[in-house]
């Protein structure tokens, strides 16, 4: 379930309402799920290594609110539309009061860790980017050596006197290879016509995994579009007049895998890969 900002205050809104009111000293019913974000980007031609990101936590809510927002509310996401389509991004920041949030509450998990079998790195702790209470964990900077594609990922936490200490297992999808537009392989794409549909190929991934393609114009316009397709297929067509790009812009294909995961002592766990190839094009 991909879920707006507005979509998980109404969730907690709701939730408050079916199961008490606030001054009531009914206990409202809560469930307790870990959060797991991993991000890589790697962009063609540059000198500049990949980069990476991690985000991890564990949150409280009403049992009745979805925390998976919360996730993509963590870093940079898009609203995606149904496989095989596209859509208009929307520019509107979401405007999340202070107290529509109050509800949800990042708990200390002690010392956290990420990383494959090989190595472990140890995240940082910091605030939420948003009004909710408690601590949640972050890479400390943005290199992508500790987040490697294909890896079986390790969370660790060492527990507090809200936690006892944790374990979540999971598997990373491998970064995208074999990427073409219009048949031309993207390191040698240097132009588009944006008159004309575009076939984008890739070497075909999991069934379970979606890759989504944005078509971006200048840094002020930013994302102009957005299409996603099963990763299975291995190939996506985009539309003719590709959202009206002209110019200089850039196209980017994400690897996306959403995962729900159990966890011992907790009920639940969601966790999301997005491992992305950019390109600089010209639109003309």
């Amino acid at each position: 379930m991909r879920l707006t900002a507005p979509s998980l205050l109404g969730l907690l809104l709701v939730a408050g309402a079916c199961h008490g009111v606030e001054g009531s000293s009914e206990p409202v019913p809560t469930a307790t799920h870990a959060l797991l974000r991993v991000e890589r980007s790697a962009h063609v031609g540059a000198e500049r290594p990949a980069s990476g990101l991690a985000f991890a936590g564990v949150v409280r809510v009403p049992e009745l609110a979805d925390p998976e927002p919360l996730l993509r509310l963590s870093g940079k996401s898009v609203t995606l539309p149904p496989l095989g389509q596209c859509l208009l991004p929307s520019h509107e920041k979401d405007f999340v009061p202070p107290s529509d949030l109050s509800r949800a509450e990042f708990l200390n998990a002690g010392d956290v860790s990420l990383g494959s079998s090989v190595a472990q790195t140890l995240l940082a702790p910091r605030n939420f980017p948003l009004e909710v209470s408690g601590v949640v964990y972050t890479s400390r900077d943005r290199a992508s050596e500790q987040l490697p594609s294909g890896a079986a990922y390790l969370l660790r936490t060492t527990g507090s006197e809200q936690l006892p200490p944790l374990e979540l297992r999971v598997q990373a999808p491998e970064e995208l290879r074999d990427v073409a537009l219009g048949g031309l392989a993207l390191e040698t794409v240097g132009s588009v016509d944006p008159r004309a549909a575009l076939l984008v190929t890739w070497r075909p991934g999991d069934a379970r995994d979606v890759v989504y393609v944005e078509i971006a114009g200048s840094p002020e316009a930013g994302t102009l579009g957005v299409c996603a397709f099963r990763d299975a297929d291995g190939q996506g067509a985009l539309p003719a007049g590709l959202f009206g790009v002209s110019g200089p812009g850039s196209v980017a294909l994400h690897r996306l895998r959403e995962v729900a995961a159990d966890v011992p002592a907790l009920d639940g766990a969601e966790v999301r890969f997005d491992f992305a190839l950019s390109a600089d094009v010209a639109f003309h």
